[in-house]
C-alpha cells in the first residue's frame, strides 16, 4: 500500500491530513453496509456457499497486509504431509497477470508457471515445498475441485482465505501481527481493517505471529475460548543466487551487507536481519509483489559499491523474480523459518483432526 495512505491512517497524522481522514471514515460507514449485507447473503443463502468433497483448512487476517500467511500455509502442509496426508495450496495469485480460471503452478513435482502469471508468493511455495500442488484462481471451489480430480488430494489449504465465503471451510484459522494485531482499529478505508474486529469470534484458530514476548494489545473478550498459537521468524540461512552456495547466517554478522524487500511489512524483514545480528548499510524497500527490472537491480548494485556492501539480501519471494537476471555483486536470498513458540500442541491437534 503507498506511503500516502499510512500517513492518512496514522494516529500521528498531521493536520492537514484530517479531512481527507474524516471522508475516508464517511466510505468506512458504506463499507460496513455492504460487509454486514455480505455475510447476511451467505447466511440466509442468497449467495451459494459450495462445499467440496474434502477438508478444507483456510488461513486468513483481517487486516490488509502481510501478517505472515505464506509460511504459516507452508508450515500446515508440512505437518499434513509429515502425519501421511495430500494436501493441495490453493491461492489468489496476487500480483499475477494470468486471466485463466485455473493456473497450476505445480503438480508437487514440476513447475509449470512463472511469477509474472501467477505472482511470486505461489512460486515461492511450490519451489519449497515437496510433493505439494499449489493451484491459483479466483474462484476457489472451482480449483479445489480441479485438485480434487486430478492430484487426488484429501485436504485443502485456502491461502488467503478467511473472506472466502463461498467455499465451506472445516478449519478457520486467523492471524494477527502482535505488534499492531487490528492495524489503527478502523475499517477500511479509513484503516487496514477488512472486516470489524468482532469477526474474529467466527475463527476456529487464532494466531498471533512475528511474537517478541509481552502482553498482546487485543481484546481478550473478542476471542472467548478460542484457542490460540504464537510464532515468531527467524533467519535460518543465506543461498547465494549466483552459485546456489548455502551460507550460515553467522558469516554475514561482521560483513558489509545491503538488503531490500518487495513485501507487505519490510520492516518485518529489516527487523530479522537486525534479530540475526546483520545490520546493512542500507534498507530499501518496494511495494508489495514489485515487479523488479534490470534498471532497480543495476541501481541498487550502484549504491551498494557506492557504500561499501559487498552483498545484497532479500526475501525468498522476492528472488523468484530475479532468476534470470545476472549480477554484479552478489545477491543471497533470505531462508527465514516459522517457529511456533506456544501452543504448538494445539496447533498439530487442529491441523491433523481429521488425519
Amino acid at each position: 500500500m503507498s506511503e500516502i495512505f499510512y500517513k492518512i491512517i496514522s494516529l500521528d497524522r498531521k493536520w492537514y491530513w484530517f479531512p481527507v481522514f474524516a471522508m475516508l471514515k464517511l466510505i468506512s460507514f458504506a463499507y460496513l453496509l455492504g460487509h454486514h449485507f455480505r455475510l447476511c447473503a451467505y447466511k440466509w443463502g442468497v449467495f451459494p456457499s459450495r462445499k467440496l468433497g474434502c477438508r478444507v483448512i483456510s488461513v486468513g487476517n483481517l487486516t490488509l497486509g502481510g501478517t505472515g500467511k505464506t509460511p504459516f500455509v507452508m508450515m500446515i502442509a508440512e505437518t499434513l504431509r509429515g502425519n501421511g496426508l495430500k494436501p493441495a495450496i490453493l491461492s489468489r495469485g496476487y500480483g499475477g497477470r494470468s486471466s485463466d480460471s485455473i493456473n497450476v503452478v505445480c503438480d508437487g513435482k514440476q513447475m509449470f508457471l512463472s511469477p509474472e502469471l501467477v505472482g511470486d508468493e505461489a512460486v515461492m511455495m511450490a519451489e519449497k515445498l515437496k510433493n505439494i500442488p499449489v493451484l491459483t484462481g479466483s474462484d476457489r471451489y472451482k480449483i479445489g475441485q480441479y485438485a480434487l480430480e486430478h492430484f487426488g488430494v484429501d485436504t485443502l489449504i485456502l491461502d488467503d482465505g478467511f473472506q472466502h465465503l463461498a467455499l465451506k471451510r472445516d478449519l478457520d484459522i486467523l492471524l494477527f501481527d502482535h505488534s499492531r494485531p487490528l492495524g489503527n482499529g478502523h475499517l477500511f478505508p479509513a484503516g487496514e481493517l477488512r472486516e470489524p474486529a468482532k469477526e474474529t469470534r467466527r475463527a476456529d484458530l487464532v494466531c498471533f505471529t512475528r511474537y517478541f514476548g509481552g502482553a498482546i494489545n487485543f481484546d481478550t473478550s473478542l476471542l472467548g475460548s478460542i484457542p490460540q498459537v504464537k510464532t515468531h521468524l527467524r533467519l535460518d540461512s543465506v543461498i547465494c543466487m549466483n552459485d546456489d552456495e548455502v551460507l550460515d547466517a553467522e558469516t554475514l554478522k561482521n560483513e558489509q551487507v545491503a538488503a531490500f524487500c518487495g513485501i507487505a511489512q519490510p520492516e518485518g524483514f529489516r527487523r530479522i536481519l537486525l534479530d540475526s545480528h546483520i545490520r546493512p548499510i542500507f534498507f530499501q524497500s518496494f511495494p508489495d509483489h514489485h515487479a523488479y527490472t534490470l534498471k532497480n537491480i543495476k541501481e541498487l548494485e550502484a549504491r551498494a559499491v557506492k557504500e561499501g556492501a559487498r552483498f545484497l539480501l532479500l526475501p525468498e519471494k522476492d528472488a523468484v523474480k530475479l532468476k534470470d537476471m545476472k549480477f554484479t555483486l552478489p545477491f543471497f536470498k533470505v531462508v527465514i523459518e516459522l517457529e511456533i513458540l506456544e501452543g504448538r500442541e494445539t496447533f498439530n491437534k487442529k491441523i491433523t483432526a481429521a488425519s
